[in-house]
Order: structure tokens, then sequence, then C-alpha cells
């Protein structure tokens, strides 16, 4: 595997039709390189790395909004049973393609947090730091975990979401940034003019994860992107929701959130107002005295 990687078909894996689907090349290259025994992937869309993992002697389990996993809330390793070697997602590039759309035409259902329906890029990004803990969370200690994403430009604003994923997660952990050419985008057909860049590449982000407190990476992941993201408050508070995975009593709400976040509740007398504020905002309440993602 190499840090610029093209291929000018998709190969004969999932469905063509299926909009913004991945190339089972990269699959096809990742599992080659890094030889996982149990691949993971949170966003099946019509199975391309299904139909890849086939081929190989490997434990699969593809997840989707289509099958009842939503990314943003539902927590994978309980979805898993034990951590996987190598958990992969290709997630929507913000809303440049109507994955609700997608799923109706293929007759696919489907629940939950589509973030290819937002219209605010801080609300998608904010959705991917959820995805990308949550995919790490399913990661075995020293397995891989990798996105594949692209830049994405309208109305006249570029946004390269690379960037801010790389900043989401430890810096010690990332391993590579590889290059991946994009062909036959429905792009190619437009004549641009002037000083018009098109964008013809996407990447490959891959991280090996290392042993590092869950609770403490998202906290102090939010606390520094406390400019990108609309409230850390909430990005804390959905995240230790997620670990819960499940009702959970208020109390256990404060005592986790006390634990991982001392620093945040010393600035706020009233931090347990402000929780139930966030609770109230972003999850359901089950009975008095119980919430859930």
């Amino acid at each position: 595997m190499n840090s610029i990687i093209s291929f000018e078909n998709r190969g004969n894996w999932g469905k063509s039709s299926y909009r913004g689907n991945c190339s089972g090349h990269v699959i096809k290259e990742l599992i080659e390189h890094f030889n996982p025994k149990s691949f993971a992937d949170i966003t099946l869309g019509s199975g391309t790395s299904k139909d890849v993992c086939e081929s190989y002697p490997i434990n699969f389990v593809g997840l989707d909004l289509h099958n009842g996993f939503d990314f943003t809330k539902d927590s994978l390793i309980s979805r898993l049973g034990n951590p996987f070697d190598m958990v992969f997602s290709h997630l929507p590039y913000f809303n440049m393609i109507d994955y609700n759309k997608e799923r109706k035409k293929h007759q696919l259902g489907g629940n939950g947090n589509d973030i290819s329906q937002f219209s605010n890029p801080d609300e998608f990004i904010e959705a991917s730091f959820l995805a990308l803990m949550n995919q790490r969370e399913g990661t075995r200690k020293n397995g891989t975990y990798a996105t594949l994403i692209g830049d994405y430009r309208k109305n006249g604003k570029f946004y390269s979401f690379q960037s801010d994923f790389i900043k989401f997660m430890p810096k010690d952990e990332l391993i590579s940034v590889t290059i991946k050419g994009q062909h036959n985008c429905v792009s190619d057909r437009n004549t641009y003019r002037g000083s018009f860049i098109p964008i013809n590449h996407e990447y490959l982000l891959i991280w090996k994860k290392k042993e590092k407190d869950f609770y403490q990476i998202c906290y102090q992941k939010a606390k520094e992107l406390k400019d990108g993201i609309n409230t850390t408050w909430r990005t804390l508070i959905r995240m230790v929701m997620m670990k819960f995975d499940g009702p959970v009593a208020l109390q256990k709400i404060y005592d986790r959130v006390l634990e991982v976040a001392p620093e945040k509740i010393k600035s706020n007398a009233n931090y347990k107002a402000k929780i139930r504020q966030s609770l109230q905002l972003y999850c359901t309440h089950v009975e008095r005295g119980i919430w859930a993602a």
C-alpha cells in the first residue's frame, strides 16, 4: 500500500448504482496491508466492504442506518461484542449526496441521524467526531481504524474535512494520510473556467489505536475544538451517553461527567443544570431520573 492510490474502476463489489459508493479496491488494500482477522464497517451502504471481505478468511460485521445502527449514539463495541482488528467508515461528505434518497431508491429503510441531511457544517463535524470516537472504541489495542473522506465545495465555500478529522483524534495514533484519486465523478461532466480547481481526490486517514482512556480523549478534543463545534457540553454529554449504551440513571451521568471532565465542572457551579439541559435537548427521557441516548 502506498501513500497515493488510484483505481480507474470501482470493481464488482457492492452496487455501482448506489451513489457515493466506496471503491472495493480501498477495502482490499487495507486488508492486504494490515491483514486483520476481523473487520467492521459502520457505513455499510450497498455492501461493498462485505463483498470484499467474503474473499478472505475474516470475521466481518457491517452496520448502517438501514440495518439499525446510528453511529452518532449507538455503541459500536456493544454491537461487536469485542474489539475488532480494523474498523472502517466512509462518511457522507456533508450534504453532497442525499443518502436518505439513496436508501429509498434501493428500498432500504433506516431511522436515526442521517448526517447527509445536515445543513450546518459544524453539526456535520460534531457528528463525524462521534463516529470516529465510536470507531476507535470498537478497535482493539494496536488495531487500526480508518475513514475515507473528501473535500467539499459549495456556494463559493471550501471545506477540507480531513483536516478537522485529524484534529479530532490522538496525534500519536495517526499513521497515514493516503491520497486516493477520484474517477468517473458526476462533476467530471462539467467544464470549468477561470481559476476554479476541481476536486479529484479523497483522503484515506488511518490510525493505530493505543491504550488511552476513551472519555479523556473525548473531552480533551472537544475542548480543543470548541471554536469549531457549537458546544463542548453537547459533545461531552452525547459521548458519555453513547458509552452507557442504554437507559441510565441521572446520578450516574453526573458521576461520569464529574470523573472525566473535572476542570469543566470546576468552572461551572451549575453543572448539574447544564447536564440536564443538554439531556433534554439531545437525549431521550425514559422515565423520572432515567435517560437514554
